[in-house]
């Protein structure tokens, strides 16, 4: 049998082949890339000791999808406790708490520029919104406490030097100066 009645004189299994080929080595680019990023994602995150993960979940049409994805480790999460409240030491004692029962890193506590309706939580690290929304959840706030623009807006009230060192920032709202104030206690 004839091996070119199957691949014609006109060259198109070569095109054909020369195509394939660089789909392939486009495929294992683009697989090599999404793989460095996944495995660093954060040069401080440590997949190993973590135990907490977050887990989102995508759904289409056609199918589900949860991918899980190892927190950073509240030592490892520089965290800045402002009192929204303008009242007492709040953000002093909420920090010594976070500090000592959750292991947070936390920086010197302030004062907000002003008061807050409510708590929320700022991630100012973009890729610290998991951890922020773990935040919410051991504090017992609501997810909508936890503000999805990242960095802070302008509006924030939040010194921009409380930015610098900052992975997150929480402000201390009524619903949460009661737990601040058991924490002194």
């Amino acid at each position: 049998m004839n091996r070119r009645a199957h691949t014609g004189d006109d060259g198109s299994f070569a095109r054909d082949a020369g195509t394939q080929t660089g789909k392939a080595v486009i495929v294992i680019v683009v697989v090599v890339i999404i793989g460095y990023l996944v495995l660093h994602r954060s040069p401080t995150s440590n997949v190993a000791t973590s135990t907490t993960h977050h887990v989102t979940t995508t759904a289409s049409a056609t199918s589900t999808t949860s991918t899980t994805v190892a927190l950073i480790p509240p030592s490892q999460v520089k965290l800045q406790v402002l009192n929204g409240v303008l009242v007492g030491p709040l953000a002093s004692d909420l920090s010594k708490k976070l500090q000592a029962s959750q292991g947070y890193d936390t920086l010197a506590p302030d004062n907000a520029t002003a008061k807050v309706a409510s708590s929320e939580i700022y991630a100012v690290t973009p890729s610290y919104l998991p951890e922020a929304r773990a935040l919410a959840s051991a504090l017992d706030l609501p997810s909508s406490a936890v503000s999805a623009t990242s960095p802070p807006p302008s509006s924030a009230p939040i010194l921009p030097k409380e930015l610098t060192n900052a992975n997150l920032v929480l402000i201390i709202g009524p619903d949460l100066a009661s737990q601040a104030t058991a924490a002194a206690s």
